[in-house]
């Protein structure tokens, strides 16, 4: 597990702990308390920088991130009530009142911690949160977190163990005062974390000093909040000065007050002393809680940058639905092209079975109607024989009859029908011209067909002198097929 430090640089001492943090409990391995020389004192920051780096690099402490402190006279602590107050508009309700109760600068970094419908706010110069960068910068060490020792106090305080003397209210909070050399810090703190807190700075910090001091805060405090009343008051310092200050303290407060040299989660390879409260922070750190962090305070949000990224979402998501679209259109585009590939190649396999099958059809219904075309040659043949004057002077020597069309014709209806023309040849052998010539005339006189001599009429007959040959056109069919109100087809010129 990587190591984290935590660095408090003051007006005249320098204060930090190396700790392995780990599911809640540290171990401190490191810690440096050294006073400043004076010309680190009076130096520029990058004079102050560059002792930090010295004096870590002696301790053994190497790290190239670290949290680090402002000193407790630098900063406003103002806690704030917020009654209904909606979450986007607390941090810019806590800028303006610290700018207006705290009276802090205009250009003044400003955080907080939400505790219900109220806020714990810290805020510190620009200039100063500059010179801490600007001491990183020489350390070489880069800003984690900026935070003041107070919350690392608080910290300890809220996981501390009852005693005896607490017993009686759960909810009582236990005091802290922090001699941190430079000053002496009282901070009061509970189960829901840093309620109170007061700092005064030590001009002269000797024991003394620093017992006058701790005296006279927890007058002001006690006089100040006389509601809270804690259980119990725990000094943080070097022992020699903690030790005056406990028994100075025993007498004045009337409660159980101690030197904090333990903590149940805190093991310890040397004492923190004077730098309790960092560890305090690095806790603090591992904790997924709400806590002060001046290098990247809350801001107010930007209403006009909240509605551009609704923009670029709305934006986005068209994106990515047209490009969805898009790419499920293509893929539908092709499975519907192969679909239609496919379906055009069946249809078009289908057509040449359905032009083999009407072709085949059409075979069939041709040939049922030339087999349904059944003429009546005989009848045709015994009704023209009728015709003879005297059947005993005529002799029908040869017949022969053809249906002049070899194609069929279809109807609207699909049906095929056989034209009806047909032509008849007679031969035929009279016993004179004039016998001849009266069944020629009784044929063409029926006008229900069309006569004419052939050019071989006028030779003798086998039986009888004259030989008669004549070919009967008929457009309506067989002369015995002849509906009764037919028309008569022309009649050509006989020879």
């Amino acid at each position: 597990m990587k190591s984290q430090v935590a660095i408090d640089l003051g007006h005249r001492r320098l204060r930090a702990v190396e700790a392995v943090v780990e599911r809640g409990r540290a171990t401190v391995a490191r810690c440096v308390d050294i006073e400043l020389p004076t010309e680190v004192i009076d130096g520029t920051d990058a004079v102050r920088g560059a002792f930090v780096a010295l004096a870590l690099r002696n301790a053994g402490i190497a790290t190239d991130r670290a949290t680090w402190t402002i000193v407790r006279d630098r900063l406003s602590f103002k806690r704030l009530v917020l009654p209904g107050a909606e979450r986007d508009e607390i941090a810019g309700m806590v800028r303006l009142a610290m700018l207006r109760e705290a009276a802090v600068s205009a250009d003044a970094v400003v955080d907080f911690v939400p505790i219900g419908a109220e806020a714990w706010a810290v805020a510190a110069s620009a200039k100063e949160i500059a010179a801490v960068r600007a001491m990183a910068v020489a350390a070489g060490i880069s800003v984690e977190r900026i935070a003041p020792r107070t919350f690392g106090t608080a910290y300890l305080l809220e996981t501390l163990p009852a005693v005896d003397a607490r017993a009686d209210d759960n909810d009582a909070p236990d005091a802290a005062i922090d001699l941190c050399g430079d000053a002496v810090e009282l901070v009061v703190a509970g189960r829901d974390g840093l309620r109170a807190t007061r700092g005064a700075t030590v001009v002269d910090p000797d024991a003394d000093a620093s017992v006058t001091e701790a005296r006279r805060s927890w007058s002001g405090f006690r006089l100040q909040q006389p509601d809270q009343r804690p259980a119990a008051i725990d000094v943080i310092g070097p022992t020699n000065v903690a030790a005056r200050v406990v028994v100075a303290l025993a007498g004045d407060a009337g409660l159980p007050v101690s030197h904090l040299a333990a903590h149940p989660d805190v093991t310890c390879t040397v004492d923190p002393g004077a730098a309790w409260p960092l560890v305090g922070l690095l806790l603090e750190g591992a904790r997924k809680r709400e806590r002060i962090d001046l290098a990247n305070p809350r801001r107010a949000p930007d209403l006009a940058a909240r509605r551009r990224m609704q923009l670029y979402a709305v934006v986005a998501i068209i994106g990515i639905a047209y490009a969805m679209g898009w790419t499920i259109g293509r893929k539908e585009r092709g499975t519907i092209e192969a679909r239609r590939t496919e379906l055009r190649a069946k249809a078009e396999g289908a057509l040449l079975e359905h032009r083999q099958f009407k072709r085949d059809e059409l075979r069939v219904r041709h040939i049922e109607a030339w087999t349904n075309a059944d003429l009546p040659w005989l009848d045709s043949l015994a009704y023209i024989a009728g015709f003879a004057p005297d059947a005993s002077r005529v002799v029908l020597a040869g017949w022969n009859g053809q249906a002049l069309s070899d194609e069929a014709t279809v109807a609207k209806d699909g049906t095929m029908k056989i034209p009806s023309e047909v032509r008849i040849a007679i031969d035929a052998e009279a016993a004179d011209r004039a016998t001849a010539d009266a069944l020629r005339e009784s044929l063409v006189s029926k006008r229900e067909f069309n006569v004419r001599p052939t050019s071989a009429e006028g030779k003798a007959g086998r039986r009888l002198p004259v030989a008669v040959e004549m070919v009967i056109d008929s457009l309506d069919g067989p002369p015995v097929q002849r509906p009764a109100s037919a028309a008569v087809s022309s009649r050509r010129g006989v020879r």
